[in-house]
C-alpha cells in the first residue's frame, strides 16, 4: 500500500523503483506502477512523459540511489584497518547492486532507447553514486595527484569495475547453485581482493616506501597553477554570493585566505579569530595563521567583523562544529568543495580557455600577496608550500608586475625614451 502522505511524484519513483528492481523495466508496465503507487496512470504520463522517462527519475531521485550512505555503515568502516574496510565497503556496494540486479540489466539493456534528456538524467544518477563513492575513497585512501588522478576518476574507475561484476555476473552466473560459471574470477570475494588490491597501490608514500597510517595532504604540483585576473575573481564572488551564504563563505575563503581544497574540512568554527582590527585563520593540521582579507583584488568583500563568513558562521542553528558542512550537516568533504567551486565556476572560462579548478583560487591569492608585498619566505609560512613551489608564482607575479610598470609608462605620454646603450642604475626583479 502506498504511503499516501507522500507526493504523487514520489510514490511513483518509489513504486517503479520497487518494481524495476524486482523484474525488470522491459516487463514493467505503467500500470503496474500507477496501480502500485495509488494514482491514476495518466498522472504518470503526466509526471514523466514514458517509461524511460520514470527509470530516468528513479536514478536521480530513488532513496537508495540519490541518498546511496544510508545503506551503508560508514561510522564502522572508519575504525576499520584499511584494508578490512575497503573490503566491506566494496562487499556492501556489491550486495546493494544484487538488490539491483534486473534494473542494473535493464539500465544497461535498453540504454540505446533512452531519449537525450533521459540519458542525461541517467548520468546525473550515476554521478551521485561516483560522487559517493569519490567522498568514502578521498578520506581512507588520498588518492591525488600522487598518481594523477583525483578522487573522482578513482571513483568512476571503481563503479565500473562494480557494474561491470554485477552485469557479468547476474548473466553468467549458474542457475540453481548461483556458482560462478564464469573463470573471470575465481569467487566474489577474488574479485574484491584484486580492487582493493589495486586501490592500496594508489596510496601516497612516505620515504619508506610505506602507505601512511593515515591520509595526508598531497604536495600540489604548482607549475599548473594560474591565477586568475581580477574581473574574473569578482564574477566568480557575485555568482557565489547568489548561492547562498555557505556557498558565498566558502568561495571567500578560497580566494581571500588560500586555503586549499583539501584545508577547508579541517576548518572549525573556532578557527576564525576576529575584532575590528583582524580576522585570522587557523589552517591545516599545524594550525598556521593566514589573515583572511578583506580586499581581494582590489575590491573589498565586507571588514574583518562583517564578511561572508561571519555572515554565514552567524547565520546556523546547528550544533556542528565544523566551519563547512556537506549533506545531513555532516562534515564537508574536499570533493564538495571542490564541486562547489564547480558549480560556481560553470560557463566562466579562465584566460586561456579552460575551466577554472580550484587550485586557481590559492594560486590567485598567493600571486595578490606577492604584489602586495610580501617576500617568498613570508608567503610560505602562511600558504604552506615550500620555496620551490612558491617559484612559479613568483614568476607570475614578477609577469604581472612588469605588465603593471608596462601600463604606467604607457599613462605618461610625452616621456623621453630611455638610453637603451647606457647601463641603468636599477635592477628588477621581485625580492626575496
Amino acid at each position: 500500500m502506498a504511503d499516501q502522505r507522500k507526493s504523487a511524484r514520489q510514490r511513483l519513483v518509489d513504486a517503479a523503483f520497487q518494481l524495476f528492481s524486482s523484474q525488470g523495466v522491459g516487463t514493467t508496465t505503467t500500470r503496474q506502477v500507477a496501480d502500485l503507487a495509488g494514482v491514476n496512470e495518466v498522472t504518470l504520463f503526466r509526471q514523466f512523459g514514458s517509461k524511460h522517462g520514470l527509470l530516468a527519475a528513479v536514478m536521480t531521485e530513488a532513496e537508495v540511489l540519490s541518498v546511496p550512505d544510508r545503506s551503508f555503515d560508514l561510522a564502522a568502516l572508519a575504525q576499520a584497518p584499511i584494508d578490512q574496510s575497503l573490503r566491506e565497503f566494496l562487499s556492501q556496494c556489491l550486495a546493494t547492486l544484487d538488490q539491483l540486479s534486473e534494473l542494473v540489466r535493464s539500465v544497461i539493456g535498453e540504454a540505446g532507447q533512452f531519449s537525450a534528456d533521459n540519458s542525461q538524467a541517467m548520468g546525473r544518477g550515476l554521478q551521485t553514486i561516483r560522487d559517493f563513492i569519490a567522498e568514502y575513497l578521498e578520506v581512507h585512501l588520498a588518492p591525488g595527484e600522487a598518481v594523477g588522478l583525483p578522487p573522482e576518476e578513482v571513483a568512476g574507475l571503481v563503479m565500473a569495475l562494480l557494474l561491470g561484476y554485477a552485469a557479468i555476473d547476474g548473466t553468467t552466473a549458474g542457475a540453481n547453485d548461483g556458482v560462478e560459471s564464469h573463470s573471470l574470477w575465481a569467487s566474489r570475494s577474488a574479485f574484491i581482493e584484486s580492487v582493493v588490491s589495486w586501490l592500496l597501490s594508489l596510496r601516497p608514500h612516505d620515504g619508506s616506501g610505506l602507505a601512511p597510517a593515515q591520509p595526508s595532504l598531497t604536495p600540489p604540483n604548482t607549475e599548473s597553477w594560474i591565477d586568475i585576473p581580477a574581473p574574473v575573481v569578482h564574477e566568480i564572488m557575485q555568482v557565489a554570493r547568489k548561492a547562498g551564504n555557505q556557498t558565498h563563505a566558502l568561495i571567500y575563503v578560497l580566494l581571500g585566505a588560500g586555503v586549499a581544497a583539501a584545508e577547508a574540512p579541517l576548518l572549525s568554527r573556532a578557527s576564525a579569530l576576529y575584532d575590528s582590527s583582524q580576522h585570522i585563520l587557523l589552517i591545516g593540521p599545524q594550525h598556521r595563521q593566514v589573515p583572511l582579507n578583506q580586499w581581494i583584488m582590489g575590491r573589498r568583500y565586507g571588514t574583518y567583523t562583517k564578511n561572508p563568513l561571519t555572515r554565514w558562521l552567524k547565520s546556523r542553528s546547528d550544533a556542528s562544529s565544523a566551519m563547512f558542512l556537506g549533506p545531513d550537516d555532516q562534515p564537508i568533504t574536499p570533493l564538495r568543495v571542490r564541486q562547489l567551486w564547480a558549480e560556481v565556476t560553470t560557463g566562466i572560462m579562465s584566460p586561456t580557455g579552460e575551466p577554472l579548478g580550484v587550485e586557481q583560487a590559492r594560486a590567485t591569492w598567493c600571486v595578490e600577496m606577492l604584489l602586495r608585498g610580501l617576500n617568498r619566505q613570508q608567503l610560505s609560512l602562511l600558504s604552506g608550500l615550500s620555496a620551490e613551489q612558491l617559484d612559479p608564482l613568483v614568476q607570475k607575479a614578477q609577469a604581472r608586475s612588469a605588465l603593471a610598470q608596462a601600463l604606467r609608462l604607457d599613462q605618461q605620454p610625452g616621456s623621453a625614451p630611455a638610453n637603451l646603450d647606457k647601463p641603468s642604475d636599477t635592477s628588477a626583479g621581485a625580492k626575496d
